[in-house]
């Protein structure tokens, strides 16, 4: 499972906070594109989000340098797909009946 958190960046001479993802090792995996702006749906959420990003300044700099490559990236794990999830469910053949009387109608 990844996990995230938030990271001071120096990069062009300034300061600015993104998401850090990190592999199940804790070794940063790859960061968001663009800087972090706090948001919240209700003024505790954007409280939390406040935190979350004042604690980043506790942390180590990190600079693009420490996020590998997006080739270096390890691939996402991917489940099944929904059709392979419903055929081994039995449910393949229930959709295929549907389809074949909402056609028919």
């Amino acid at each position: 499972m990844m996990n995230w958190d938030y990271r001071v960046f120096f990069e062009d001479g300034g300061y600015t906070i993104r998401t850090v993802y990190y592999d199940d090792q804790g070794a940063v995996a790859a960061c968001s594109e663009k800087e972090t702006a706090p948001f919240g749906e209700s003024v505790e959420e954007l409280q939390e989000e406040l935190n979350q990003l004042l604690a980043a300044l506790k942390k180590p700099l990190i600079s693009a340098g420490d996020v590998p490559p997006p080739s270096d990236r390890p691939k996402a794990k991917r489940g099944k797909s929904l059709q392979s999830v419903r055929q081994q469910l039995g449910l393949q053949s229930e959709i295929t009946k549907e389809s074949s009387l909402s056609s028919s109608d």
